[in-house]
């Protein structure tokens, strides 16, 4: 791999990287939208309790979440059908009708509402990710999951539209008083390395180093051919050796065979060309 060590001066790297350790872990900032005080504090407390998600706004009416939607920039809204002073139908029609920005929303309903629920998801498809039924705690962790990937995917897939194509060659990646200057091509994966904690691992074919940024702050310096694959793992798109569809996993050139998330696999499929 190409690699170039430096010795971190006082005026030299040091300087360049003093912000780097404390960038945190990229969390998917939340906003729930719920009516009932009690279902919206469970909620929000399930939700505080995953590593990925950091909620940032609650409201109970339609006017009070237009207004948190409209100024409080969000990665994914939980919105319950009926609130007070309208319904879900009624607030995602406002937002969109004004052209303001609608996060991936997750609807949530209990048995009664589930054909109103699924009415807002075929209006609002592209908005709406999931329909959630109460009690929140059935199948929790497998609906928390999927969701998580979806809206990791959703942002992955905006950060491919957006990025240039190509990049400088070499990558600077610190690492305590280390930094190294990393070729991307020489680069097979990125991985998180402490869950929570900020940090990730760039591996090469025989070597692997950790790195101060998040697995999401460091895809925003990578070159497009980086693709997540999961909620954990990001992949090199050039050392994909093949991609086995039947099991959905992705074998790479150096001998690992990682699995596909589900809603990252469209996204892999499109990359490819299959």
């Amino acid at each position: 791999m190409t690699i170039l060590f430096l010795e971190n001066t006082e005026h030299g790297s040091e300087y360049l990287f003093q912000n780097t350790s404390t960038m945190s872990f990229r969390k998917l900032k939340t906003l729930v939208v719920e009516d009932e005080t009690a279902i919206r504090q469970e909620l929000v407390n399930a939700l505080n309790e995953i590593v990925d998600i950091e909620v940032i706004g609650e409201a109970d009416s339609v006017e009070e979440a237009y207004n948190l939607v409209k100024s409080v920039p969000a990665d994914l809204m939980f919105l319950d059908i009926k609130l007070i002073g309208g319904t879900a139908f009624d607030l995602l029609a406002q937002l969109k009708k004004e052209g303001i920005r609608i996060p991936p929303v997750v609807v949530n309903t209990g048995f009664r509402d589930f054909e109103f629920a699924q009415r807002i998801h075929n209006e609002f498809g592209q908005e709406v990710i999931a329909i959630l039924k109460k009690p929140f705690y059935e199948d929790w962790e497998k609906h928390q999951a999927d969701i998580i990937e979806t809206v990791y995917n959703r942002i992955q897939e905006n950060r491919l539209s957006t990025q240039p194509a190509s990049r400088s060659k070499l990558l600077p990646i610190k690492d305590g008083r280390q930094l190294y200057m990393v070729n991307p091509d020489d680069v097979v994966l990125v991985r998180t390395a402490s869950k929570g904690e900020g940090k990730s691992q760039l591996v090469f074919a025989d070597d692997a180093i950790e790195c101060q940024l998040s697995m999401a702050q460091l895809l925003d310096k990578l070159p497009h051919t980086f693709i997540q694959i999961n909620r954990w793992e990001a992949i090199n798109m050039d050392w994909v050796k093949m991609v086995d569809q039947s099991n959905k996993e992705v074998h790479l050139r150096n001998g690992e065979s990682l699995l596909i998330g589900g809603a990252f696999y469209k996204t892999i499929c499109n990359f490819l060309g299959v």
